[in-house]
């Protein structure tokens, strides 16, 4: 159903100043009087097809609205559109006619609102091919997307922008007070390289195919990549970003950010606030920034700093690199024989989490500790269960137990008194119970 009623579409109208320069007052009159049973016609149409149950008009919808009129489905609706859109043939001009293309000064979006944008809405009852609709002589006329994002306005309070296949820029913009601007806007990207930069508002970005660029803004953003190498940067406010596919690079900027590299070899930065990122696929390279942050490697071979504050970092698969950084860190390699530095903050408590099949047992498949500080730092061996830390040796009496060597802690998980796990501590002389947090 319709969200808010189209009568800021006349206001825009009624406000013109170049309409009511040039335009008698019976043809003004006249024009109003037709744009007001367009928009009643129009509200019929989307409530009868459903498009807008979403809140949110798209090219597509439009075609449907278009079919359900062009096809006669409702003969009623179809006259008054007829009516109420009108012609200029001649020298009579009826319906809209009266006010399209007689002296209006307004613009809205960069364009003329009485000319072009209220004008190729209310086309919405004629046919579209390749995109565009054509009008009562056969010409072609507005794209169906830009007649999309200008509804969206309108009924929704949400200004969507639509980007061709062409690189082109697409730009937030403050309004006339006439139209009391929305600053939720969307912004859906072409095929091509573009630059999306919002403004105010909690906005929508949908990047394309290309290598896009992109800015949220203030607000509480979602921005979403496609193809290619994206550059996207979420500003200010509590965003939501995912790269999509390509070697993306993401930024969060302040406020609490969620960020998803997904595909590709992708750097990620939280920089302010308490972040949640995630790498996704591919070989990632992640900053946590300023803020308590969680960051996952997931899958790949990644490197994940966490920069400042206390911070998450779960490698996920693959050979990761994780770096504590300052403030009291939580560390967990995951799979994969992954390199745990703890070099930035000697003098900050950080806590190793291990858990069954994080690190192998022969070189070349076990985890590296550095900069662990005995007596400060911890290791997390509650995953394993109830456990035992004896000296020099595994007791193979039946029940699990870890011992320090002098370089590896060793893990028996089944009390075999084998090692089943093995971990490398570089600088390390000895550790001690207390060293541990068992279940």
């Amino acid at each position: 159903m319709a969200r808010l009623p189209l009568s800021r579409l006349i206001a825009g109208l009624r406000a013109d100043p170049g309409l009511r320069a040039n335009v008698s007052d019976r043809d003004f009159r006249e024009g109003i009087e037709a744009a007001q049973l367009l928009n009643r016609v129009l509200i019929r149409i989307i409530e009868q097809t459903g498009v807008n149950r979403d809140g949110v008009l798209t090219a597509g919808d439009m075609r449907t609205i278009s079919d359900a009129l062009w096809e006669r489905r409702n003969a009623a609706l179809w006259r008054d559109f007829y009516i109420g859109h009108g012609n200029d043939e001649g020298d009579q001009e009826t319906g809209y006619h009266n006010l399209q293309n007689d002296g209006g000064r307004l613009e809205f979006m960069g364009r003329n609102f009485a000319d072009t944008v209220a004008d190729a809405i209310y086309h919405y009852g004629f046919r579209i091919q390749n995109g565009r609709y054509y009008n009562e002589d056969g010409n072609d006329n507005e794209r169906a997307a830009d007649v999309a994002g200008w509804l969206n306005y309108f009924l929704n309070g949400r200004t969507m922008v639509y980007g061709s296949d062409a690189a082109e820029e697409l730009v937030g913009r403050s309004y006339s007070n006439v139209f009391a601007a929305a600053r939720n806007e969307t912004y859906i990207a072409g095929g091509g390289a573009d630059s999306v930069w919002a403004d105010l508002g909690n906005d929508l970005i949908l990047l394309g195919a290309g290598n896009d660029l992109a800015g949220g803004g203030d607000g509480r953003d979602k921005i979403r990549g496609a193809g290619g190498n994206d550059r996207i940067w979420g500003e200010s406010g509590a965003d939501r970003i995912r790269g999509g596919g390509g070697d993306d690079s993401l930024g969060g900027g302040t406020g609490n950010d969620a960020m998803w590299g997904d595909a590709g070899a992708d750097t990620l930065h939280g920089d302010e606030g308490a972040d949640r990122i995630a790498g996704g696929l591919g070989n990632d390279l992640v900053y946590g920034g300023d803020g308590n942050d969680r960051i996952r490697g997931q899958a790949g071979n990644d490197s994940l700093i966490g920069s400042d504050g206390a911070d998450s970092l779960s490698g996920g698969d693959g050979r990761d690199s994780l770096y504590g950084g300052e403030g009291p860190d939580r560390l967990d390699g995951g799979a994969g024989a992954d390199g745990i530095y703890l070099w930035e903050d000697r003098a900050a408590a950080d806590t190793l989490v291990f858990t069954p099949g994080d690190s192998g047992r022969t070189n070349g498949t076990i985890d590296l500790v550095e900069g662990f500080v005995p007596g400060q730092d911890r290791i997390d061996l509650t995953a394993f269960g109830a456990m035992r830390i004896t000296d020099l040796t595994h007791t193979g009496n039946g029940r699990a137990s870890a011992f320090f060597d002098g370089t590896h802690l060793r893990i028996d998980r089944n009390g075999d008194g084998a090692t089943d796990m093995m971990v490398e501590f570089t600088w390390v002389d000895d550790l001690r119970a207390s060293d541990f947090i068992l279940a």
